[in-house]
């Protein structure tokens, strides 16, 4: 039997955001939301549409910018959405599984394009939202299928492709995602899977703060006349690598991180996100746009 959702369990469950981003800020929500299946997760889009509250949906915590104030409105957080399922051509996984446990897995499992993703954090939830990736592969290279709630709160299941994902961006606006599936390739060389994973991995350590708190990368990279340009690259030619508000600071290792260096707020974050558009405007004359999504 699937229980009811209680606002008043919800408010008194509700916590500063900031213990569930990766970045380590954010205010208190109205109410929090802790559905642990699709049932669960439908009835309280459900309650809050009945109710016109505001529903927003929070998957690892990466990616994201909480505001400091107190947030108006519900959060519904799908990390209590566990399970990972096996079969003989495919893997599906709960919105709350860890995304690196299944990159970790990905070449015992034969799933291709996933040991190119790893230093990725996250849930399988939200890299499936953001279409999550870098140098090496997208997670939308994997995909079979993904399952959710439409904006209405109705379920799906949707076959997708690659090429209905874009850079940092998926056909699911609006959408809740509960779980994705994975295709498998028994017909992947192992050795060859592994040696991307480790190749994958040791440039990630090398170029990225991986053990530092942060959102990832900042800023999307900017189109130029010759394809896509590092927004990282752009604001380290700016001199701004190190460079520290409060207690947020641009990682000396990879410019387009802004980590928490201890203390910080979203506001100190904020100040440096406007010190850092403002002078890459002033050196380059382009003016960097968000990568990171803004709760506020």
């Amino acid at each position: 039997m699937v229980s009811r959702p209680s606002f008043d369990e919800a408010r008194a469950r509700a916590v500063r955001l900031s213990e569930h981003t990766s970045l380590g800020v954010g205010g208190k929500p109205e109410l929090f939301f802790e559905p642990q299946s699709l049932e669960e997760a439908a009835l309280v889009v459900a309650a809050c549409r009945a109710a016109g509250v505001p529903l927003r949906h929070l998957g690892g915590g990466y990616n994201l910018l909480v505001g400091d104030a107190p947030l108006a409105g519900a959060v519904l957080a799908t990390h209590a959405m566990k399970g990972l399922v096996v079969d003989d051509d495919r893997v599906e996984a709960a919105a709350g599984h860890f995304f690196p446990d299944l990159v970790r897995r990905s070449v015992e499992l034969s799933i291709p394009a996933l040991p190119g993703c790893p230093g990725i954090p996250g849930s399988v939830g939200g890299v499936v939202f953001m279409n999550a990736g870098g140098r090496f592969g997208s997670v939308a290279d994997a995909l079979l299928e993904v399952t959710g709630l439409d904006p209405e709160g109705e379920p799906f299941r949707r076959a997708v492709r690659p090429r209905d994902f874009g850079y940092r961006s998926s056909p699911f606006a609006g959408c809740l995602v509960t779980g994705a599936v994975f295709r498998r390739d028994r017909g992947l060389d192992p050795k060859v899977e592994r040696a991307l994973l480790e190749e994958a991995q040791a440039w990630k350590r090398r170029t990225q703060p991986l053990a530092a708190r942060s959102a990832g990368c900042i800023f999307k990279n900017p189109d130029g006349p010759s394809g896509p340009r590092s927004a990282g690259r752009l604001i380290d030619e700016a001199g701004l690598k190190g460079l520290q508000v409060g207690g947020a600071q641009v990682s000396a290792l990879h410019a387009n991180f802004i980590v928490n260096a201890g203390g910080a707020t979203s506001a100190d974050v904020e100040a440096l996100i406007a010190r850092v558009r403002e002078s890459v405007l002033a050196r380059h004359g382009l003016l960097l746009e968000l990568e990171v999504c803004r709760w506020s």
